[in-house]
């Protein structure tokens, strides 16, 4: 609490943006979060879940962890096939 944030590490850097959008007055009616359980110890990412599902406004997620997709209520994928198609889904099976 008392650190200046440059001297804080990525993870703890990404935790105080992360926490400073989720507080705000009037909150963000869309997050936009690439690869957000990236050096993210198990805790955090339970507590990041946690806040995200509690969140009441637009989430565009850029994430291969599935498992926290589906524990934030993502309800649609859309993925790029090798040719840079894109195509979108409403589940998140991993076919």
């Amino acid at each position: 609490v008392d650190r200046p944030v440059r001297t804080l590490s990525g993870g703890e850097r990404f935790r105080v943006s992360l926490a400073r959008l989720l507080l705000a007055d009037p909150p963000a009616q869309l997050l936009i979060l690439d690869e957000p359980t990236n050096n993210l110890d198990i805790t955090s990412v339970e507590q990041l879940a946690e806040a995200l599902d509690a969140y009441r406004g637009a989430l565009l997620v850029v994430s291969h962890d599935f498992g926290f997709l589906e524990r934030i209520g993502i309800d649609t994928v859309i993925e790029l096939d090798a040719g840079g198609r894109m195509h979108q889904r409403r589940d998140l099976d991993r076919q």
